[in-house]
């Protein structure tokens, strides 16, 4: 009899730790998936900030870039404040 509930504990045990491990996993790829949807909504905040037009000119003016028809003017030799 003692033989049979051994036997039994063993059958039961193996399932548990099976349904533990799994349930780590699943908590460990719910925290992956939260980041990745984070960085999803940063990155597309980016994107839309990048798309206007606006930004697209300040960048192109930091870049040294004129508009056709414009003429480029350096001033040297300024002064410090």
């Amino acid at each position: 009899m003692l033989l049979v509930l051994v036997v039994l504990a063993y059958l039961y045990i193996s399932p548990v730790r099976g349904l533990i491990s799994d349930l780590h996993d699943a908590s460990s790829r719910h925290l992956q998936v939260v980041s990745l949807e984070r960085t999803y909504a940063q990155l597309r905040a980016q994107e839309r900030t990048l798309a206007r037009a606006s930004t697209l000119e300040i960048e192109a003016r930091n870049l040294g870039l004129v508009r056709a028809g414009e003429r480029e003017y350096v001033v040297s030799g300024l002064p410090d404040n």
